[in-house]
């Protein structure tokens, strides 16, 4: 029995055992098992008995100092720091000052693992038992302050230091405290700013498209998109996002930032002032090029047709126009060369 115990120090013993491995281990040894074997050992019982020998409260002092030793250990016996006083909790206990130091222990390793609500939980019933322990006070304020809850901080705070004026360590975290909540509440005044900009921002926009008669609508299968239409603030201006489609050769362009007073003569200038690799026959150039939108009615059995717009009109002529609807926040026009059999063809489609 006694080289059972040789290499065992008092932290317990399980210094390079993996935390998740501890209560296997432990296990193991008689005076931790929380299960004797199948077959009947008088010893194994009387040494586990030893384990709780005493008044409950000889058990749990006895439990709490283990896990002391193990706190002070470090980190890696945290977790059996996190058993024993878990274990001097669940004793039958009657002596208050030792419950309220295990929780108040407990909440001292769950702070330096990052349980911060675990933190509060212990930290509260240790209060409710004394509510001057300025250790439970502390403890609370670093976990909430971690969570992000900067007035409850500060409360547990300022209770703390109306026991002790010149705790050095609650005066620290008060000080960290306001200078965060003073950050944040800088942000907290730039995002409602920004909030605020937004809202008017958007509330012109929509009064200038409405001045402007420009019909929008939103289907249920809308593409969420990058680019949305913007006012201007300097000229008062709409900057669109437009989409010319060539049904020819099944090609596109999309231009992002589309004037509404550019015409579309304008943009097709630029955008064929060169071949474009797909028109293998040339046919696409600026003044042999007529520009169309399709008009849906409403009326059930209608079917769709082809408005014309003229190059020389802009881009606001063209969406204010009464058949135009703007469709989930991007005009689209059709551009097709003029007489070719392809044209023909494909007028003859809508008419």
């Amino acid at each position: 029995m006694d080289e059972l115990f040789d290499n065992m120090v008092i932290d317990g013993g399980f210094n390079n055992v993996p935390e998740g491995k501890l209560q296997t281990e432990m296990n193991k040894v008689p005076l931790f098992m929380t299960q004797l074997p199948e077959e009947e050992n008088d010893t194994l019982a009387a040494l586990q008995s030893l384990l709780y020998e005493g008044t409950p409260e000889e058990v749990a002092e006895n439990f709490k100092k283990q896990g002391n030793e193990c706190f002070q250990a470090g980190k890696v016996q945290y977790q059996n720091a996190l058993i024993y006083y878990t274990k001097a909790l669940e004793t039958q206990c009657k002596d208050q000052k030792i419950i309220e130091a295990c929780l108040t222990n407990r909440a001292a390793v769950n702070l330096e693992l990052q349980n911060y609500r675990k933190v509060l939980t212990d930290c509260a019933k240790a209060l409710q038992i004394n509510p001057k322990n300025v250790k439970a006070l502390f403890r609370s304020v670093k976990a909430l302050y971690m969570l992000d809850k900067i007035e409850e901080a500060l409360d547990c705070c300022e209770h703390g230091l109306a026991i002790e004026p010149d705790n050095k360590a609650l005066q620290l975290e008060k000080q960290k405290i306001l200078k965060h909540k003073v950050c944040l509440n800088k942000k907290k005044e730039e995002k409602q700013e920004r909030e605020r900009k937004e809202y008017e921002q958007k509330v012109a926009l929509e009064k200038v498209i409405k001045d402007r008669n420009i019909r929008i609508t939103t289907t249920r299968d809308a593409p969420n998109s990058p680019h949305s239409v913007y006012l201007e603030s300097e000229t008062q201006q709409l900057i669109w996002p437009v989409f010319f489609l060539y049904p020819e050769y099944k090609e596109s362009d999309f231009i992002i930032r589309f004037n509404e007073e550019s015409t579309f003569l304008d943009h097709l200038e630029v955008m064929f002032g060169e071949r474009a690799p797909w028109d293998t026959e040339g046919k696409y150039s600026p003044k042999n090029l007529d520009i169309y939108f399709e008009f849906s009615p409403e009326e059930i059995g209608m079917k769709p047709t082809l408005i014309k717009v003229g190059k020389k009109s802009s881009l606001r002529e063209a969406l204010a126009h009464p058949k135009y609807i703007v469709k989930n926040g991007i005009p689209n026009f059709m551009i097709l060369p003029q007489g070719t059999p392809f044209t023909e063809m494909f007028l003859k489609q809508y008419k």
